[in-house]
């Protein structure tokens, strides 16, 4: 059987912590309209925290990857107009689900294309894809709310852990673990906090 670093299963168990511990509360954010609106703005302060860590690095030594960034900008800005359309009128014709779900197609194209170049082994991802998958139907049964977009990033962090620190290739790993964590912070921070739009902002294109 295939083992990944204990931090690796770490990565992946934190989302369903995070989420677990507040779904006793009557409002995970005080002025969200329903909670399909609250998991609407916890999915957009996940990516945005990823994007925002990503931009820095790619812009700055991985440059050959800008124009997968920018399509995930760009469907990161989207998603953001759309769900301000939403917030702004909830029978209005604005669809934040499809934005959403075009986002994580974005976030899971750009880090598989960082992906690529880790060279690890393809049971690697395979592994921590079934994991994911565990978690999606665990939170299913309970009735939770999992954000799509976090639970891919954490597989790439679960992927970008099994890169030995020695590797050519570490440097790039980090930088997927560091997007993750950045994504993570940024989801706690948000947790039962008022929703506020000026911290999700769409980023800049590289």
């Amino acid at each position: 059987m295939l083992k990944l670093p204990l931090v690796a299963f770490g990565l992946l168990a934190v989302a369903i912590t995070l989420i677990t511990t507040g779904c006793n509360q009557p409002s995970k954010h005080p002025n969200q309209n329903n909670d399909f609106d609250g998991a609407t703005y916890d999915s957009l302060t996940v990516a945005h925290g990823a994007l925002v860590s990503l931009r820095t690095q790619i812009a700055t030594n991985y440059k050959q990857y800008a124009p997968q960034f920018n399509e995930a900008a760009a469907a990161y800005s989207t998603a953001f107009t759309v769900y301000s359309q939403f917030r702004t009128d909830v029978n209005s014709s604005a669809n934040p689900s499809q934005a959403v779900a075009a986002l994580t197609v974005s976030i899971i194209a750009l880090e598989n294309s960082l992906q690529q170049q880790l060279h690890t082994p393809p049971a690697v991802a395979s592994h921590a894809r079934q994991t994911a998958l565990a978690v999606r139907t665990k939170a299913a049964q309970q009735h939770l709310s999992i954000s799509d977009v976090l639970t891919e990033l954490e597989i790439a962090a679960a992927v970008a852990q099994a890169v030995p620190a020695a590797s050519p290739y570490a440097n790039l790993a980090s930088m997927v673990i560091e997007s993750t964590s950045q994504a993570l912070a940024a989801y706690n921070a948000a947790a039962g906090q008022p929703i506020d739009l000026t911290t999700i902002q769409p980023i800049p294109a590289i």
